[in-house]
């Protein structure tokens, strides 16, 4: 992964299952992509993956999950 100054946020979340759960989708579609946690307190994890790949994460993250209709 790139260094973190060099790496854009494509989300954030208050769990780390979620940010990581994330980061594996991407991965399963050739992203690279990096989980890190900013704030003590609470807690944000965030998702972040390199410049030139953001623009293709986040259509995959907003990509809505399409059912399958062959189950009866």
């Amino acid at each position: 992964m790139a260094n973190e100054g060099d790496l854009k946020v494509l989300a954030q979340f208050e769990s780390e299952v979620e940010a990581s759960i994330v980061k594996g989708m991407l991965s399963a579609n050739g992203i690279e992509a990096g989980v890190l946690l900013r704030g003590s307190d609470k807690g944000m994890w965030r998702v972040v993956v390199k410049p030139e790949d953001f623009d293709d994460a986040e259509q995959l993250l907003n990509t809505p999950i399409e059912e399958d209709d062959d189950e009866e």
